[in-house]
């Protein structure tokens, strides 16, 4: 992978910037390409920069790459699997053969011959910026589910991207201000990025499945990918054959390397099904490596990565983090990436990327499975938890007290009522910080609140009179919003350590061949044993409901039963309770002192939670994290 980076003044007046500059900004990517580095000054309307890390003809493809009419450039960050097709699609149009084995030069012919309506060809993981100095014309584009990221800001009438929020911070004209709705948003979800915000006020990303044009008239942005509809009437059979089809290409495209490729293996059932695809390619030599907190319910969790390991045969190392040194990653993930982390498994992941790059140059993992097959039964059982209870309302007059238990069922598990969206219930069950709290916690918070409400509201909007609408907009919600935000951090987490991640699940071809087929072979309810209204989790626990059933049905042809049927867990991080014991003083003291969190949050709410650590739990967390990444505000 690498790290991109260009700025483009409007209307073709000068940048006004040295390159002494933009080479300090470029820097500040240098572990996403530790290989090589490159800059070029286009005329005085753009410049463009690049580090590279080589993965394919490493010898070749030097970056920024130029046309020979010197009238295009491109900088570009990711891997294209399509290889020969792109070829056929631009063979009449160069009759010189490619000079390099490398996408970069594929990519750049590609955009010449084919402009913005190449970019739906293209398969692959990509953030790119592609400028034509005659139309002075600059085009953005990201991969259609955010695996690389791609962030812009307007600084003086220029445009500035970049790989990382990082290297746009250091632009010299750049005034860091933390977004605070944005900031609001993550204590709610975790997330660090709302829409198309940053958490740093002015700072957005080209939204995944899109591209932006920015030329004289301004920017615009455009979609160049969506969702297709679920219009099959496929049996369970026949989509299992889809999956396993579909899925068996998507390992091979990503395992074209000319370095070595391995592989994160946490033991679950979507990392040890993605391991029996890439033994079929590579055999047992590979190298596969999980990463868990030091304790001995990691150490008990690791049996099952274990297990896997030795079934697939291949050369297996277990990373174990304690307290220091996820600390230390902790701090060094914040200064690569500039924002908070997502998540407690942030670190983990990073830990275990610093082992995996002493031994690869390449490694898969198996994010998107859940958001793709529908995983997270507590968070999709939302969806088919609302679709019951409104075909339940439909039938009221039939059977009232079905529909009357069931409510009670809700309010309890909920809160809520039988008034409430879909949006509303998901944020009564799925929050941090839930509004309420929000409103305490920060003063004048209540319009923003109102603005994520909102989007909110927009992104879980339920078609009527549909089939699993409910369960299909959680679906669709979750593989837009949650599989971005993981995907983020793997890159972030990988990037790091200068290692490359691909990630099957997201092939965009496997994720159309599923996405048409019915929701219920993905989030499959026994009817033989099914006997009364329950909620989804209640279901999952009497063994009724089974999620990623079709995906568990070829995990079973293909694994041991204890592999196959394990339940989702992540990979496990004591952080909980190094808060409570190790880091107590240090947590107290960096909470009390934070500056930053006594401008954002009212003294006296923020003092309750600090003095109650064991009251307020897991809360303390994105606090500290909020508290560590607004030390750079300080001053």
């Amino acid at each position: 992978m690498c790290g991109i980076l260009g700025l483009v003044a409007a209307d073709r007046q000068s940048l006004n910037i040295d390159d002494v500059v933009v080479i300090t900004m470029r820097e500040t990517m240098q572990r996403r390409g530790p290989d090589e580095a490159g800059l070029i000054r286009i005329g005085n309307s753009a410049i463009f920069a690049h580090r590279r890390l080589s993965i394919r003809d490493p010898a070749h493809g030097q970056q920024p790459w130029t046309s020979g009419d010197q009238r295009y450039t491109l900088t570009y960050n990711g891997e294209l699997y399509n290889v020969d097709e792109l070829q056929a699609l631009t063979a009449e149009n160069f009759e010189q053969p490619l000079s390099t084995r490398c996408d970069t030069e594929l990519l750049m012919r590609t955009l010449i011959a084919q402009g913005a309506e190449g970019i739906p060809h293209l398969q692959g993981m990509f953030a790119f910026g592609f400028y034509d100095v005659q139309e002075h014309r600059l085009i953005l584009a990201r991969d259609r589910f955010g695996i690389k990221p791609l962030y812009y800001a307007i600084i003086n009438n220029v445009l500035v991207f970049a790989s990382s929020i990082t290297a746009i911070q250091k632009h010299p004209d750049f005034q860091s201000r933390p977004n605070r709705r944005a900031l609001i948003h993550y204590l709610m979800t975790l997330r660090t990025h709302f829409g198309e915000d940053a958490m740093i006020e002015g700072i957005k990303q080209v939204p995944p499945g899109c591209l932006l044009t920015f030329d004289e008239s301004g920017i615009n942005i455009e979609r160049y990918w969506n969702y297709p509809k679920i219009n099959e009437d496929l049996t369970e059979t026949e989509t299992e054959s889809r999956l396993q089809q579909q899925y068996s290409l998507a390992v091979q495209k990503r395992i074209v390397s000319d370095v070595p490729v391995g592989m994160m293996l946490s033991g679950g059932v979507d990392s040890s099904l993605l391991g029996t695809y890439v033994k079929e390619t590579l055999g047992g030599d590979f190298t596969a490596e999980c990463g868990v907190g030091q304790t001995e319910e990691a150490e008990e969790e690791s049996q099952f990565a274990r297990q896997a390991a030795e079934y697939l045969s291949c050369k297996f190392d277990l990373v174990t983090v304690d307290e220091q040194s996820y600390r230390a990653g902790w701090q060094e993930l914040l200064v690569q990436t500039g924002q908070p982390l997502a998540t407690p498994s942030d670190v983990i992941i990073y830990r275990l990327a610093q082992s995996l790059q002493q031994k690869v140059g390449v490694v898969l993992g198996g994010e998107g499975a859940d958001e793709l097959l529908c995983g997270y039964t507590p968070i999709h059982g939302i969806g088919r938890d609302y679709d019951e209870l409104q075909r339940l309302i439909q039938l009221e007059e039939e059977d009232p007290e079905v529909l009357e238990y069931f409510l009670q069922q809700i309010e309890s598990f909920y809160g809520t009522s039988q008034e409430a969206t879909l949006a509303e219930m998901y944020f009564a069950l799925a929050t941090v910080f839930p509004p309420p709290a929000i409103e305490v916690l920060i003063p004048n918070s209540s319009s923003d609140l109102q603005e994520i409400h909102k989007y909110y509201q927009n992104l879980l909007k339920v078609k009527k009179n549909k089939p699993h609408a409910g369960l299909q907009a959680m679906t669709q919600f979750l593989h837009q919003e949650n599989l971005q935000s993981l995907l983020s951090r793997l890159d972030q987490a990988t990037m790091a350590a200068s290692l490359e991640a691909r990630v099957p699940y997201t092939d965009h071809q496997l994720v159309e061949a599923i996405w048409s087929t019915p929701l219920e072979h993905r989030f499959k309810i026994d009817d033989e044993k099914f006997e009364y209204e329950q909620l989804s989790i209640q279901l999952e626990r009497d063994e009724i409901l089974e999620s990623k059933s079709i995906l568990r049905s070829l995990a079973r042809r293909r694994l041991p039963e204890e592999l196959a049927n394990r339940r989702k867990a992540s990979f496990p991080t004591p952080v909980h309770e190094w808060m409570q014991k190790e880091w107590g003083a240090w947590v107290h003291n960096t909470l009390t002192q934070s500056d930053f969190l006594k401008q954002q949050f009212d003294p006296k709410q923020l003092l309750e939670l600090i003095e109650n650590p064991k009251r307020a739990g897991m809360l303390l967390w994105p606090l500290l994290n909020l508290a560590l990444w607004g030390e750079q505000f300080s001053g």
